[in-house]
């Protein structure tokens, strides 16, 4: 009988429980470390300029890499990347307490390391999504849930995970932290070192695999429609991410309790939305998902940019967050279902190099324009262009799919 619910409900599974077990526990550990480690450089060299060259070396390997990382994951496959990656990680990450303390960590070595983290990370995140897959099955609405609480998962890391490090950076200090998101990624391999094999050929590494998985994104009008809106969507809340403080200040007399009410609506609403999706995922195809998704939120952004109570601005940056996962869980599912099988590890990394690309260019860009424009003029611009890629998305909808 439980082998027979579980073939019903691949998301019953132990593989998929493992998967997303593994996921919160090193994403919690991860979200420790960007608040312990940028700490560390500041207080140990006192400079914020060197704090901020810590994350742009640690940022800038993963969209340069992550193309060329598609062909690790297809020849040594998704499981053995990630688990692989979880133990580099682990070792990469204890280095720096461990150097540190035998007087061996001079600031370009800490560099280095921080560099190695970001190659480990341009496989990882992409092997992270194909074996979510693997361990659900080829069933489009299963895979849109999992995506979904995939995502719930990691947005739940990154609430608990600040919270927790700044708790314990206090308590025993922020190179200790270090040694709890190492221990995290070793927890996590040991989840995913259950998972059964998956038997197939090796891939030879070529370049022309991820030149042919690049000319299957763009020449599948399905992958290249939902990914324009996806990556539309991802370049617009990043500036509606960095509104809030602006509107906490402009609008609400610099009161900080509002920023922290705006911000926590987000995460709030985000959380929301994934679990609605992972409910309904079944029942939706995924393009049709996404057009209500993005339908949802280009309604709701239109709302922002008027005066209005802070109570009301927190539930409609809820409302909108809450719409984001049914764009997202869709695009990822369709990313990974859609192309044949031997080309989907150079799919997913196109998309996912260009929505790593896109979110800092957008907070460039907003602050940017904060400092030139009003925030309700520049939110009436997000609006205008989320109406823009929620139609692209019910055009697409209109269509068959094949």
């Amino acid at each position: 009988m439980t082998t027979e619910l579980a073939q019903r409900s691949p998301l019953r599974s132990w593989q998929f429980r493992r998967v997303i077990t593994a996921e919160f526990i090193s994403s919690v550990g991860t979200q420790m470390t960007t608040l312990a480690l940028p700490w560390f450089v500041l207080m140990t060299t006192g400079s914020p300029a060197r704090m901020g060259l810590v994350f742009v070396i640690q940022i800038l390997p993963v969209p340069l890499l992550s193309m060329p990382a598609g062909l690790l994951v297809a020849r040594w496959g998704a499981r053995r990347v990630t688990i692989v990656g979880d133990i580099a990680y682990a070792v990469l990450i204890a280095a720096v307490p461990t150097l540190y303390l035998a007087d061996m960590l001079p600031f370009w070595a800490l560099l280095v390391i921080v560099a190695l983290v970001g190659c480990v990370a341009s496989a990882y995140l992409g092997a992270q999504r194909m074996l979510l897959t693997e361990a659900i099955g080829p069933d489009e609405g299963a895979v849109t849930a999992g995506n979904a609480l995939f995502e719930t998962a990691t947005s739940t890391a990154r609430l608990v995970g600040p919270a927790a490090a700044g708790f314990l950076i206090v308590q025993i200090g922020a190179l200790n932290v270090l040694w709890v998101d190492a221990v995290s990624f070793a927890a996590s391999a040991a989840l995913l070192t259950g998972l059964p094999r998956r038997e197939s050929a090796p891939e030879p590494l070529s370049a022309n695999k991820m030149a042919e998985g690049v000319r299957y994104l763009f020449r599948d009008r399905v992958l290249r429609t939902i990914s324009l809106a996806a990556l539309g969507y991802g370049t617009l809340m990043p500036v509606v991410l960095l509104a809030l403080p602006v509107m906490a200040k402009s609008r609400y007399d610099a009161n900080p309790h509002v920023a922290g009410w705006l911000l926590a609506a987000w995460g709030g609403g985000t959380a929301l939305g994934t679990v609605v999706v992972a409910r309904l995922a079944r029942r939706i195809s995924p393009t049709r998902f996404a057009a209500c998704g993005g339908v949802g939120a280009a309604v709701v952004l239109w709302l922002l940019p008027w005066d209005q109570p802070a109570a009301t601005a927190a539930l409609t940056v809820g409302a909108s967050c809450m719409f984001l996962p049914a764009v997202t869980a869709p695009a990822v599912t369709l990313m990974m279902l859609r192309p044949p099988e031997h080309l989907r590890p150079h799919v997913f990394p196109v998309f996912g190099a260009a929505v790593f690309v896109a979110s800092p260019v957008a907070y460039a860009t907003a602050g940017v324009l904060f400092e030139h424009l009003s925030v309700s003029t520049v939110l009436v611009a997000v609006a205008a262009g989320a109406s823009l890629c929620a139609l692209v998305l019910l055009n697409l909808a209109r269509r068959p799919a094949n």
